[in-house]
């Protein structure tokens, strides 16, 4: 008689006990992200969403809720539209500034060199922790953050990456923000955890971050000093064309079209000279020599490299107090002769009449009044000689165009 083999079962004890085990898991961690996500619809199967339901929620959810965390965080650090920074003073925005400071409030402080502008206050408050960092590369969210009467504003930035840069009047190294990122300029700007990076500001290229270290220095200087004069160098430059270039054997820059022979950089620079280069940042358009000057304190020595013919030296230029704007009378125009064509516009004066006609520098003035084809002798006395508050019709070419303009005499 043989024995039949013993019965084994198709499906092993083993491997029933694994998937019951498996069965009892996946409802469990159904239940449970229907306690963590009550928010969420129940789906028709528990198996297909599952991992959907108690997995991490999206950047951007996290994101708002960031900066639902970072409100009431922020909010206290700000008095109207001004950002605390000390016990007794506030940052104003530049742009909010403007009316105010015009009022003449005594409790408001501008620096016309840096565009600071601190609001003296009488009652403290908490005040913001200031960013320090070792790692601009790095790809973050910035917050930027402003204040109305209504309401606190709070505004998430991706930034990929900031790069230091000096520019003048700043000591310290600011954060230039790349093309594309869309800061306001005079925006306060906060990390997600809520420390005080720096306020936005409008560079001639593009967009930059004063950190905050830097911003509270000025604060107390401001505070303690007072608003600083701003400089002078008298300069005027234009862009360096082909033709120019070849003519003074450079390669980039900005050449030299007036000298003030009243001014600091008389005896110093000389119309022709190229300019590649203000206290060692690039200088290669007018826009960069404006941006790299313009917030230059009085007292203040810009320093120069400089291309003269083949030799290439730097000096040291100290600026002085500026002018004060010309009369409304001032004609503000130096002009060379064009002979048998009329004058050639050397330089416009800001501010001036001829200025406000929209005269430029190279325009050539073919008649003014009556008198065809004027020296510069010729329109000057023309203006002078004419009554007060008139308009006295200038003809001139820009470009090869002939164009007409108004001198106007009040």
């Amino acid at each position: 008689m043989e024995l039949s083999p013993p019965h084994r079962p198709r499906v092993s004890r083993e491997t029933r006990l694994l998937l019951s085990t498996a069965l009892v898991a996946v409802l469990a961690l159904w239940v449970l992200a229907r306690v963590r996500f009550p928010d969420r619809p129940a789906p028709a199967t528990p198996l297909e969403p599952l991992l959907t339901q108690i997995g991490a929620r999206s950047t951007f959810d996290d994101l708002a809720s960031e900066l639902a965390t970072l409100r009431p965080r922020v909010e206290p650090l700000f008095a109207g539209a001004s950002l605390r920074v000390r016990a007794d003073a506030a940052l104003l925005p530049r742009s909010d500034a403007a009316p105010t400071h015009g009022s003449g409030r005594a409790d408001v402080v501008a620096d016309p060199v840096s565009g600071v502008v601190v609001v003296r206050l009488d009652n403290a408050g908490p005040l913001p922790v200031p960013w320090r960092t070792n790692d601009l590369a790095q790809p973050r969210y910035f917050v930027t953050a402003g204040r109305s009467e209504q309401a606190l504003t709070l505004r998430p930035v991706f930034v990929d990456a900031l790069t230091p840069i000096r520019r003048p009047p700043w000591r310290d190294l600011i954060w230039r923000v790349p093309p594309g990122v869309d800061i306001g300029a005079d925006s306060f700007v906060f990390t997600t955890d809520a420390q005080f990076a720096g306020l936005a500001i409008d560079l001639p290229d593009g967009v930059a971050i004063v950190p905050s270290a830097a911003l509270l220095a000025e604060v107390d200087r401001l505070m303690a000093s007072g608003p600083r004069t701003p400089g002078y160098h008298g300069v005027d430059v234009q862009a360096l064309t082909p033709a120019l270039a070849k003519a003074t054997a450079a390669t980039g820059g900005v050449i030299v079209a007036w000298v003030d022979p009243d001014g600091p950089a008389a005896g110093i620079l000389a119309v022709g000279d190229v300019i590649e280069a203000v206290d060692d940042a690039p200088v290669t358009t007018p826009l960069d020599w404006t941006g790299w000057t313009a917030g230059t304190p009085a007292g203040q020595t810009l320093t120069v490299r400089v291309r003269r013919g083949t030799d290439l030296q730097t000096f040291g230029i100290i600026t002085a107090p500026r002018r004060p704007a010309p009369e409304a009378r001032a004609l503000g125009l130096q002009l060379r002769t064009m002979s048998g064509t009329g004058s050639v516009v050397v330089r416009v004066q800001s501010g001036s009449a001829a200025d406000r006609a929209g005269l430029r520098a190279d325009d050539v003035i073919t008649r003014i009044g009556d008198a065809a084809a004027p020296t510069p002798a010729v329109v000057r006395r023309a203006f002078d000689r004419a009554p007060s508050g008139s308009a006295l019709l200038v003809a001139y070419t820009r470009a090869g165009g002939r164009r007409i303009t108004a001198l106007d005499t009040r």
